[in-house]
């Protein structure tokens, strides 16, 4: 039996915490859908963001319990000051936002599963946009740009809705991936229009940036 294949994006010390303390305090979360929450928030052109309002919405508004204010300060070190402002920095242009990498994808269980993740991160990065709000006055190019991902969500839900094919061969599927992250790039192209387009504003209307210090 394969097993689904991990994403290949470099999991450094900090997505290790962000895993584990997702994890201690039984969250409902993934990182991939941390980060893109995170990172829709960060974007976002409402002013009452706010990283513990954010961290809270992980847990359905409340933070989990704690034994004690050294387990208090882990998580907000590790997700406010770590994982907040590491994603921070991709409001500069050159250090673009990156969606989950995977490899070796070979079977329909194993595509379908890419699907999600991608249609999760999607989903997750317009619910921190948005913040809630059902609709925000926004400049064209990212009118449209969150028009795409909109689109780009039912293209992913509909590839994890595909009826399983026991006979469809690993080339047939091979060709399913390549075609499908191709959608993906279309998706992390446009996010990142969006929160470098979402930086400029700010900047512009002199709103300060969103690093914690």
């Amino acid at each position: 039996m394969k097993l689904v294949p991990k994403p290949t994006t470099p999991v450094n010390a900090l997505h290790a915490d962000v895993r584990r303390l997702l994890k201690k305090y039984k969250c409902d979360y993934e990182l991939h859908e941390v980060r893109a929450q995170f990172m829709g928030a960060i974007a976002s052109p409402m002013d009452q963001v706010n990283p513990m309002q954010e961290l809270k919405s992980l847990w359905d508004g409340e933070l989990p319990p704690f034994k004690n204010m050294a387990a208090v300060n882990e998580l907000m070190q590790v997700f406010a000051m770590g994982l907040w402002n590491q994603l921070s920095a991709h409001s500069n242009s050159e250090h673009p936002f990156e969606l989950t990498a995977f490899s070796g994808v070979n079977t329909d269980k194993e595509l379908k599963h890419f699907a999600q993740v991608k249609r999760d991160e999607i989903e997750c990065f317009i619910a921190g946009f948005f913040q809630g709000e059902d609709k925000i006055k926004l400049p064209p190019e990212i009118g449209e740009s969150l028009d795409v991902l909109e689109d780009l969500v039912g293209m992913f839900a509909g590839v994890v809705a595909i009826p399983k094919k026991t006979h469809e061969g690993e080339v047939e599927i091979l060709g399913l991936m390549n075609e499908l992250q191709k959608v993906a790039d279309i998706a992390q192209k446009e996010i990142n229009i969006i929160i470098i387009s979402s930086a400029q504003a700010r900047r512009q209307g002199g709103t300060p940036s969103r690093v914690l210090h």
